[in-house]
């Protein structure tokens, strides 16, 4: 009761003096009065208004319309529940029993999350935001604790139209704290947010390396691929960072983001969004209106025709070529990969090269530009690249079983030294093996196929993730017409190509692999033995945090620790005395 009849007395006096000179007052401003008056009582009587920031101001205003300082302190008083203090006092006992703070205070924190989720109003949050004319303090002092921050996220994801909602994500992201909003909707609702969370995940895609590279461009991709207007807004971006420097792209990054550009459209175009018109118009296609025609047509149908084909052929194949970046598109590049590589392609032979030319020129012709004017175009390795697609070509459509393949290897790893022959054998293999007729003519469990990746992983370390992503399929397929015996062969030499991968770098995903199928127990344990064994001939101190976390749970699998030999053994204990030494295990 004394802290109403406190605040109370500060206002008494100041009425008092107002009442010594009573102002004249006609019907309007009495009507006024009462007004006033009974609006200030419907607030008085709302649970713990006391509690509230506008508390004075209320009080204020009430008294200047001739309130009764009584009636202020029994309105107060009778709605006064003391909900925050009877939770103080909650908190304190649950402490004084001896509950952690932290737990109490999250304890606390989550309830009241849940009150808020369940009850948030967007109109009501808007005119309060409104009423006060600025950044209320209590939002500034809220969005600098992260539980806090994370629940302003949710809501503004349940209620996008939401103004004081969308004001403060872009106060937290003004802040500094961009990086925490992982919603897709909360950041394209706003161009600012949208950019620096853009801008945030491409460098985490930078900065995190190969192994989290895939999470990475998913995130860039689910934001880019949102709408329309995202698509739109990040391709622009992109491709502005690549027309920055053309001659210095390796120093500069634009070759990254030119990879963003394409993975970014590849995966527009896996949802069946037509981005063709918008990817030949970012790169200047439209200003070679018969390069647009024949790659539009293309494009868009999602196949070539020799009609096209031979239309830029023609102004490629001129003394005054169109710029070569016009058909490094790489949905383009892939039909065409396809074209010689598929083992069902057909090529017209009549025509075939002119499909040759076009890859061997889209791959490898290299232009000087001094600003913005061509001053000349570097065809060094084009006729080379033509033969060595035409040798690989012909060895592949020939279709032979490993075994006959044997005497074409040496030509064939040749060719391969050129990366767009490389990615074509990949495909070539992959299609060749998941065939169900493959193993009529292969009955090794060891075909020389997959022995032909190591050609590529040793050759084109930016090959690793392609040559892995093709393991890992083989390993997970189920070839159910080969005896189990050949298939644990078969599936073994899998594994080898992987231990091969790993020691040209390519450790922690192929680990990660290894170790998510020893979780799942749907992998006979003789191959994860296998595995193991193999590893434990390579490798040596020092090692990482990552690859102790993956490999450890492996080598301490009693299945596995039975069959080590002495030798074996003697690398595992060396391995955790070093992890022990290092506090990598405890």
């Amino acid at each position: 009761m004394l802290l109403f009849k406190f605040i109370i007395l500060k206002f008494c006096i100041k009425k008092k003096k107002m009442e010594e000179e009573p102002p004249v007052k006609d019907i309007k401003m009495e009507s006024n009065d009462e007004r006033v008056q009974d609006e200030c009582h419907e607030l008085f009587k709302s649970g713990d208004y006391i509690m509230e920031p506008t508390i004075f101001d209320t009080i204020k205003s009430y008294f200047m319309h001739g309130g009764e300082p009584s009636r202020v302190v029994e309105l107060l008083s009778e709605n006064y529940s003391a909900i925050a203090q009877t939770v103080n006092l909650m908190a304190e006992w649950l402490i004084g029993l001896g509950t952690p703070v932290q737990d109490v205070q999250v304890m606390v924190e989550n309830h009241l999350k849940s009150l808020i989720m369940k009850n948030f109003d967007p109109k009501k949050a808007d005119s309060i935001f409104t009423m006060e004319g600025g950044v209320p303090q209590w939002l500034t002092e809220i969005i600098e604790h992260s539980v806090w921050r994370k629940m302003l996220f949710k809501l503004a994801e349940m209620h996008p139209s939401c103004l004081m909602l969308n004001f403060t994500v872009k106060l937290i992201s003004d802040s500094g704290f961009e990086k925490e909003i992982s919603s897709v909707a909360v950041a394209s609702q706003q161009v600012e947010v949208f950019s620096k969370v853009f801008k945030t995940s491409i460098v985490k895609f930078i900065e995190d390396g190969i192994e989290l590279q895939d999470n990475n461009l998913d995130e860039i991709i689910a934001l880019a691929c949102r709408g329309e207007h995202t698509y739109l807004y990040s391709q622009i971006l992109l491709n502005s960072i690549c027309d920055r420097n053309k001659q210095d792209c390796h120093n500069n990054g634009s070759f990254i983001a030119k990879r963003i550009s394409q993975e970014i459209d590849l995966a527009a175009r896996g949802k069946n969004y037509n981005t063709t018109p918008y990817s030949l118009a970012l790169n200047d296609t439209p200003m070679y209106p018969r390069v647009y025609s024949s790659l539009d047509s293309m494009l868009t149908k999602n196949a070539l025709n020799t009609s096209d084909i031979t239309n830029l052929f023609k102004l490629y194949s001129s003394d005054g070529p169109p710029p070569v970046s016009l058909i490094r598109n790489s949905r383009f590049l892939d039909m065409l990969i396809n074209y010689f590589f598929e083992p069902t392609a057909k090529p017209n032979p009549e025509h075939k090269d002119k499909y040759l030319f076009l890859l061997a020129y889209a791959t490898t012709v290299c232009e000087i530009y001094s600003g913005e004017e061509r001053v000349s175009i570097l065809k060094d390795s084009l006729e080379i690249t033509q033969n060595s697609i035409h040798i690989a070509y012909n060895i592949c459509q020939e279709n032979k079983a490993s075994s006959d393949l044997l005497g074409d290897l040496s030509e064939l790893f040749k060719a391969i030294a050129h990366p767009v022959v490389a990615i074509g054998v990949l495909r070539w293999v992959e299609l060749i093996i998941v065939d169900p007729s493959y193993f009529k003519l292969n009955t090794d469990g060891s075909p020389i196929h997959l022995i032909m990746l190591d050609e590529i992983v040793h050759t084109h370390p930016l090959m690793h993730k392609r040559v892995f992503t093709l393991l890992n399929k083989l390993f997970s397929t189920s070839f159910t017409d080969l005896d189990n015996l050949i298939q644990i062969q078969f599936k073994k030499t899998i594994i080898d190509r992987m231990i091969f991968l790993m020691g040209k770098g390519y450790v922690i995903p192929v680990l990660a692999f290894l170790n998510r199928c020893w979780k799942d127990q749907d992998t006979d344990i003789s191959l994860i033995r296998h595995f193991v064994m193999e590893i434990l001939e390579m490798i040596g101190p020092p090692y990482s945090q990552k690859f102790v976390s993956l490999f450890k749970p492996l080598i301490d699998n009693d299945y596995i620790k039975t069959f080590l030999k002495a030798d074996q053994r003697k690398v595992v204990q060396e391995f955790v005395d070093y992890c022990k030494e290092n506090n990598l295990i405890d």
